[in-house]
């Protein structure tokens, strides 16, 4: 990549960010040496996915009871998915609580949304660079 589609990609994922709710600007976690070595968009998927490796953009931490259940109730009011989530990681009924299902659930989401954002993200970005 060169110093335009840097800064042009920089645009893009300002834009596509307003839709989510990670835990910063994804772009921080970027460092514009790396951007310059990247050579076409698999390889800037490969980054993506890269940086968020310890799900240091994704992993949500959802405090306070009263949160945690209005978070439950608007996303997962049976609990069927944050249990399945907290099963599959193994924990133990003694460490389940409204806010590790809450946390766990936003997580998971935002797992999901990351990887929509990725695509979106890299789609405009192909697609303008590419015009």
């Amino acid at each position: 990549m060169n110093e335009t589609q840097i800064e042009k990609l920089k645009e893009i994922m300002k834009q596509e960010e307003n839709d989510f709710d990670f835990n910063d600007y994804v772009f921080n976690y970027m460092k514009e040496d790396d951007l310059l070595e990247i050579d076409g968009v698999d390889e800037l998927r490969e980054y993506f996915e890269k940086i968020n490796v310890n799900s240091s953009i994704t992993n949500a931490e959802v405090i306070y009871y009263t949160n945690a259940i209005e978070f439950l109730k608007e996303n997962d009011n049976s609990l069927n998915k944050s249990i399945e989530i907290a099963v599959e990681i193994g924990c133990t009924l003694e460490n389940i609580n409204s806010e590790v299902l809450a946390s766990l659930l936003k997580t998971s989401i935002n797992e999901d949304n990351y990887k929509v954002f990725v695509n979106n993200v890299l789609d405009r970005f192909n697609y303008e660079v590419n015009e």
